[in-house]
């Protein structure tokens, strides 16, 4: 009877079974959207440009999949404010540092979880861990490999003909226009190859990335002090920075060693239409070999605003975050420390060339011993990220605007830097 009882049950069950097994099989693997921004900044942040999949390994180990989609970087965060809005934002993001601000006060991120927070903190290099640290022992995303220096990158052989030492970077303001007046060719009165390349036109976040070097340098304070989330003070309108951007207003309308009428900065450089700009140095480290192989190119930390100065290296990187209106937290979560965990850090930099951001894979070949790695390095220590303010956007829009109006000529510098001092704070106060 129990034999036979037994039999019964087992076959009222397998119906059930087959039909769980089937809905399972039908569901299959969980899928977690990334967001990424298409086109250049991929190429030096994120190993897509060669249509290897670096999640592959994760996918397998997690019976998951990971659905990566490239968003205009121009309205990326547009997108990701209206998704989060309509319930429809990705698991995972790979968004700027400088828009984690008011994703966090919307509480739009989810927080790294402690333990994983003190390890990655203690174990990667200082500039990482700048761009990591949101205080009190948090963090709200990883940032990418191949974080962004933005460093002086000029042309050798134009330094040679103009008689300059070809390994040599010009150290403060007047001496950088000496070099940009020295390189610039002109025809007819008019500029065939200029000595800098500028950034003049765009999104003022993009602009302010361009002039951050002589801006802080020159004693801009984005938030004094640098360390507040919330309130503190936004000072741009100091003598000294009057003087560093009339500088730059000069090199356009005075020295005439620079123009509105090239291309990106980057592009000019690697055309051979100038002799110097100031960018992310990685950007030019990926893009030479391909767009110009022959150019021989050197970097060094850009120019002091004042002689005897202190450089301002600005650092910046993208960052793998997680959402919370994710369904799948916990292993968005667990996706995004297993992409940036050492091994990775170390396979990923070395395929691309990258600087790693792990104190120990520093020391390991081939960065060990890798002479742009040693000049990365270099740059460091005049190393700075933007402040983790919650008003950021609104303080970057208000100056990027002011130095495009100085540029421009359509404002002198005394009234441009006013007015964004004034917009800025007004963005500061607008949070209390």
């Amino acid at each position: 009877m129990k034999k036979a009882l037994i039999i019964s049950l087992m076959l009222l069950f397998i119906p059930v079974l087959m039909l769980t097994a089937a809905g399972e099989q039908e569901k299959g693997p969980v899928t977690l959207t990334l967001w990424f921004p298409a086109g250049e900044i991929t190429a030096t942040s994120m190993p897509l440009r060669d249509g290897s999949n670096p999640w592959a390994e994760f996918e397998v180990e997690n019976n998951c999949k990971i659905e990566l989609v490239a968003i205009d970087y121009q309205t990326m965060k547009q997108k990701l404010l209206t998704a989060l809005v309509g319930g429809t934002a990705p698991d995972i993001g790979m968004i700027d540092t400088s828009w984690m601000g008011s994703f966090v006060k919307d509480d739009a991120l989810v927080q790294i979880p402690t333990a994983d927070t003190k390890e990655w903190l203690a174990g990667v290099s200082a500039d990482t861990a700048d761009l990591s640290d949101w205080g009190g022992g948090k963090m709200f995303g990883y940032p990418a490999w191949g974080v962004a220096a933005y460093a002086l990158t000029w042309n050798v052989d134009m330094f040679k003909e103009a008689g300059l030492d070809p390994y040599k970077a010009p150290t403060y303001l007047d001496e950088f226009r000496e070099y940009s007046k020295k390189t610039a060719v002109a025809e007819g009165g008019q500029l065939t190859r200029v000595g800098y390349a500028i950034r003049h036109l765009g999104h003022p976040h993009g602009i302010v990335d361009k002039w951050d070097w002589l801006s802080v340098s020159s004693g801009v304070k984005y938030v004094d002090p640098p360390t507040k989330i919330t309130g503190g003070k936004a000072v741009f309108n100091l003598p000294s920075v009057n003087k560093a951007f009339q500088a730059a207003h000069d090199m356009i309308y005075v020295d005439n060693s620079t123009s509105k009428d090239f291309p990106d900065p980057r592009e000019a450089l690697l055309k051979g239409l100038a002799a110097m700009q100031i960018s992310e140095v990685i950007s030019i480290q990926i893009r030479q070999p391909r767009e110009a192989p022959e150019l021989k190119w050197a970097f060094a930390s850009p120019p002091a605003a004042l002689k005897g100065g202190k450089p301002a290296v600005s650092i910046a990187a993208w960052q793998y975050t997680v959402f919370s209106p994710s369904k799948h937290q916990e292993l968005a979560l667990k996706a995004v420390k297993w992409f940036n965990n050492k091994k990775n850090d170390y396979e990923q930099a070395k395929k691309y060339a990258s600087t790693p951001r792990w104190k120990e894979n520093y020391s390991k070949e081939p960065f060990a011993s890798d002479s742009y790695v040693k000049q990365f390095i270099a740059l460091t220590p005049y190393g700075q990220a933007y402040p983790k303010h919650l008003a950021l956007p609104g303080i970057m829009e208000a100056l990027g605007a002011s130095i495009q109006k100085i540029l421009h000529d359509e404002m002198s510098v005394a009234d441009a830097l006013a007015e964004a001092e004034k917009k800025a704070n007004a963005a500061i106060a607008a949070l209390d």
